[in-house]
């Protein structure tokens, strides 16, 4: 009789266990993953005040729900017909059912008649993320300066253009006058980053752009981006802030 090396049927189990759990464990690990997005809309200028009560309401819906970290509302400041939504979710289940909601739905169906073009969604992935815990609010003192910034740079540049700013986020966050800065990465386009910051005044953002690193950050624009800074500067103002009650 032919002996059977039981190890040979074994092994191949105890591969295919290992690597289905490790699949599995690695599924949960993506939709784990904090969704971080940037949404613009380009607002015909008689629908202006109707989108802007959608979003508004969206946004203070979103607050309340369990999965939201953030969810903030801007306007343009020279544009007055584009809106931006800055918004963080724990997880891809909790923004699925973020888009379930009345409110959700509403600046959704927008998108059809309200727009001058489709809303652009940028899901944007966090260089480093802070805990909830750690993302800090204006105080009523603050006269808070916003600022979104769409980067295109050079291909080639963008190790180059990631590690300037690491430096940048670890010398920014501390600065008295800061409340938000955050950098990302535009996954699917590695010549994309997003930059969002959030100050408590003019004076603290002047205070900033002073600093020896923001003065590195910009002489390394100069070879690094496709376009002058000014291209890709977009300062704007909230809309409707609102404070999370579990803040």
């Amino acid at each position: 009789m032919k002996k059977i090396n039981l190890w040979n049927k074994i092994i191949p189990i105890i591969i295919i266990t290992f690597m289905t759990s490790f699949n599995i464990a690695s599924a949960q690990n993506v939709s784990e993953e904090r969704i971080t997005m940037l949404v613009t809309f380009n607002v015909k200028a008689e629908q202006k005040e109707a989108l802007r009560k959608a979003l508004i309401a969206d946004k203070n819906g979103a607050l309340n729900e369990k999965g939201n970290i953030s969810m903030e509302l801007f306007e343009h400041k020279d544009k007055p017909n584009t809106f931006y939504l800055f918004e963080r979710w724990d997880n891809q289940k909790s923004l699925d059912e973020h888009f379930t909601k009345k409110y959700a739905k509403d600046v959704l169906e927008s998108n059809k008649t309200a727009l001058t073009k489709p809303m652009e969604i940028l899901y944007l992935h966090d260089v480093s993320p802070l805990p909830k815990n750690e993302i800090k609010n204006p105080l009523s003192s603050d006269t808070p300066v916003d600022l979104v910034v769409i980067f295109k740079v050079k291909d080639g540049m963008q190790e180059t253009f990631i590690n300037q700013f690491q430096k940048s986020i670890v010398n920014s966050r501390p600065e008295q006058g800061n409340i938000e800065f955050f950098f990302h990465t535009v996954p699917g386009d590695n010549t994309k980053f997003v930059l969002y910051e959030r100050w408590r005044s003019q004076a603290a953002i002047d205070f900033h752009f002073a600093q020896p690193y923001t003065k590195e950050l910009f002489e390394m624009f100069k070879s690094a981006l496709e376009q002058p800074i000014e291209e890709y500067l977009n300062f704007i103002n909230e809309i409707g802030y609102t404070k999370r009650a579990d803040k």
